[in-house]
């Protein structure tokens, strides 16, 4: 049994034209060579009236269907027993074809008033009903066939919706993945190398206070502060085109009790800074653990730019179930302030601070202490499961 196209295209209409032109040819040719019965070659028009139909089926499937069981009205007409091999294949090839291409209870109601078009007729026409049982059979297998085509087919047209869909939300998902790594590439540039780069000119700084007597080799110095500047200037720059836009780090995560090694860095560019922790530290995870050190990083670089390396005081305080980082400075500068042209992007570091302490479930405070300086302070919460 061939396909069934369900359009009507040209090219279905071909395959259809050609089914039916075979069909019909072989009831010529089976009235032909019959040598049994010899009810000659009027009795093929039956079959050839099916061909014709099949070649019409795409465009009107239940209309074929039904005409083509009113075939053997014809038969009965030209006083034989009933259709043939080739025209009862074509009535069922009709009857399939109208259940595979039409909606599921207008394709059984088709079949069933077919069959009992050919039962009825049988039982008028002939005195034995033997060959309308028999198109029954042929007509219910045809419809069973033709339904399982239906199926198959909507099945198939679902699949390709749900393919479909799925495509687009990869690409979806593709996207926003590369938008939360740009935005961390983003983050980790800005809280780490900034954060050296900050670290280097102030040390420059501090060692060209130390060779007042050099005036060669503090030029050098405060060109080089300068370039450190703009370097600082341009890394954020490209820090916001990278958020603009938008596996695992072979290197150790920063942690809290590796703090006081972040802190002495600063202290040898000759800014005075204090840590005191108070309270059982705890094991933290590391989401906790990394954001508690880029927000006290971040803090200090802060001093750093816009304090001038002022006196600092950096606290970890630990009381059951929340750990809270302090960073507070005088507001006395040591050194001249690095001030920023106002024109990159250096306001993100303190939403940069407010994003990791909201995925780490923590709070964040910042503002002016009274009496001058700045305070920074973020809280998180140590789950109770991880021990002391």
């Amino acid at each position: 049994m061939p396909r069934w196209p369900v359009s009507s295209t040209g090219r279905s209409r071909l395959i259809w034209a050609a089914v039916g032109l075979v069909l019909g040819g072989m009831s010529v040719v089976e009235t032909a060579t019959d040598t049994v019965f010899d009810y000659g070659m009027a009795t093929a028009l039956p079959g050839v009236a099916v061909g014709v139909l099949l070649a019409l089926s795409p465009r009107w499937p239940a209309v074929a269907a039904l005409a083509g069981s009113l075939s053997v009205l014809g038969n009965y007409a030209l006083d034989t027993p009933g259709p043939g091999g080739a025209q009862l294949i074509g009535m069922g090839v009709l009857v399939g074809h109208a259940a595979a291409v039409l909606p599921a209870r207008r394709g059984a109601m088709v079949a069933a008033v077919a069959a009992l078009v050919v039962v009825g007729s049988g039982f008028a026409f002939i005195p034995s009903p033997w060959e309308g049982v028999f198109y029954l059979l042929v007509a219910a297998a045809a419809w069973g066939v033709g339904a399982l085509v239906r199926q198959v087919q909507a099945r198939s047209r679902e699949l390709q919706v749900l393919a479909g869909r799925l495509a687009q939300q990869q690409e979806a998902v593709a996207a926003a993945a590369a938008v939360a790594e740009r935005s961390r590439i983003a983050r980790e540039v800005h809280d780490s190398v900034a954060h050296s780069v900050s670290v280097m000119v102030l040390q420059m700084g501090g060692l060209r206070r130390l060779l007042p007597d050099h005036p060669e080799a503090q030029d050098v110095l405060l060109g080089l502060e300068r370039l450190g500047r703009e370097a600082v200037d341009e890394m954020r720059r490209v820090v916001g085109i990278l958020r603009e836009e938008s596996v695992g780090d072979p290197a150790p995560q920063p942690s809290l009790s590796r703090l006081d090694t972040l802190l002495d860095e600063l202290r040898a560019g000759g800014m005075p800074i204090e840590l005191v922790v108070t309270g059982e530290p705890a094991t933290l995870p590391q989401l906790v653990d990394v954001s508690a050190v880029r927000v006290v990083q971040e803090a200090l670089s802060n001093v750093v730019r816009h304090a001038g390396a002022a006196a600092t005081r950096v606290e970890v305080a630990w009381s059951g179930d929340r750990v809270a980082v302090t960073v507070c400075d005088d507001g006395r500068p040591r050194v001249p302030a690095q001030r920023t042209t106002g024109t990159g992007v250096g306001g993100h570091g303190q939403l940069h601070m407010r994003e990791r302490v909201a995925v780490a479930g923590g709070r964040l405070e910042v503002g002016p202490v009274r009496g001058g300086g700045y305070r920074v302070r973020a809280e998180f919460p140590v789950p109770a499961a991880v021990p002391a």
